[in-house]
C-alpha cells in the first residue's frame, strides 16, 4: 500500500515536472512582435535605453545586425529579424566597453557566425564609418579571432543608420 503511495506521488511530481519544463520551452523569450520593422526598432531603442548611435548592417545573408552605441563608449550588436508573429529586435551581444576598438565573435539567430572589428582611422575597403565617426567597422564572416583564420571574407551588403 504504501509503495503505490509512493509510486502515485513520484508520478504526480514527474508530470509536474513535465508540464513547468514544457511551458518553460514553449516561451519564446518574452519577445514582442511588431506590424513594422521601424515599430521593432523604436521599441527596442527605447527597451535597450540607447542614447548613442545605431546602424543597421545588412549582411550577405540578408540578416539584419544593428550595430549599437548605448551610451559613451560602449558598443553592442543586435539583431532585427521577422516571423510569422511580425518583426522584433534582439541583442546577440553582450556590452563592450572600447576606448581603442575592439573585436569580438558574434552568432546570429540563424546559427551564421561572423566577427566585428571596431578600429580608428582605418582605411580599408573592407571598413565602413560608424556613423558616430568615432570607429570604422568590418564585419567578416567566421569566429576569425579564435579560428586565427587569415582569409576574411566581408560579409557587410549594405549600411544604414537608424537613430544618429
Amino acid at each position: 500500500m504504501k509503495v503505490e503511495i509512493i509510486i502515485r506521488q513520484f508520478k504526480v511530481m514527474l508530470l509536474v515536472i513535465a508540464i513547468f519544463f514544457v511551458s518553460a520551452c514553449s516561451k519564446k523569450d518574452n519577445i514582442d512582435h511588431f506590424s513594422s520593422k521601424e515599430e521593432a526598432l523604436e521599441h527596442f531603442v527605447q527597451k535597450e535605453n540607447i542614447q548613442g548611435n545605431v546602424d543597421l548592417i545588412t549582411t550577405v545573408r540578408d540578416e539584419s545586425l544593428l550595430v549599437i552605441q548605448p551610451s559613451g563608449n560602449t558598443y553592442f550588436v543586435g539583431e532585427l529579424a521577422g516571423d510569422k508573429e511580425g518583426y522584433y529586435a534582439k541583442r546577440i551581444s553582450d556590452n563592450v566597453e572600447m576606448t581603442r576598438g575592439g573585436s569580438w565573435e558574434l552568432n546570429t539567430m540563424d546559427k551564421n557566425k561572423y566577427t566585428i572589428f571596431f578600429e580608428k582611422n582605418k582605411k580599408d575597403a573592407n571598413y565602413i564609418q560608424f556613423s558616430n565617426g568615432e570607429y570604422d567597422i568590418s564585419l567578416v564572416e567566421g569566429h576569425t579571432i579564435s579560428q586565427n583564420a587569415l582569409a576574411l571574407t566581408n560579409a557587410i551588403k549594405e549600411v544604414e543608420t537608424v537613430k544618429d
